[in-house]
């Protein structure tokens, strides 16, 4: 079923099916693959510093537990009403802009004060 809706598109975000010719028994969106695959490498990287502190059993339930936490929540959560992805955008967006702000796409510069040659002359000499 294809369906070409802003609101359809709101409340369906874009999900994986396959996975190189394998199906995963529920689908993930790009975000939760990467989460996933971020939280295991570093925690395989890092086993050494905190599985010898663990049982075995308990080390192996982190070690894929918290992979699924995390990609749950990375589909769950959000920031300023946008997916985490998008959220991480908006700040990186607002982090990278110049302190005077955007005009047209580019840097807006305030133009420094004019010297003019013209006289200038101030009002009337008559008091009374």
């Amino acid at each position: 079923m294809q369906c070409a809706s802003y609101t359809h598109a709101r409340r369906h975000p874009m999900v994986l099916g396959h996975i190189a010719g394998w199906a995963p028994p529920f689908q993930l969106t790009i975000a939760q693959v990467l989460v996933v695959l971020v939280t295991f490498v570093f925690l395989t990287w890092s086993w050494s510093a905190w599985a010898a502190h663990l049982p075995s059993s308990v080390s192996f339930l982190a070690a894929v537990g918290l992979p699924v936490a995390a990609a749950w929540v990375a589909r769950h959560v959000r920031l300023e009403g946008r997916s985490l992805p998008r959220t991480a955008l908006g700040y990186l967006s607002l982090w990278s802009a110049p302190n005077t702000g955007r005009a047209g796409g580019r840097p807006l510069r305030f133009a420094g004060a004019a010297r003019t040659n013209t006289p200038v002359w101030f009002g009337g000499g008559n008091q009374e």
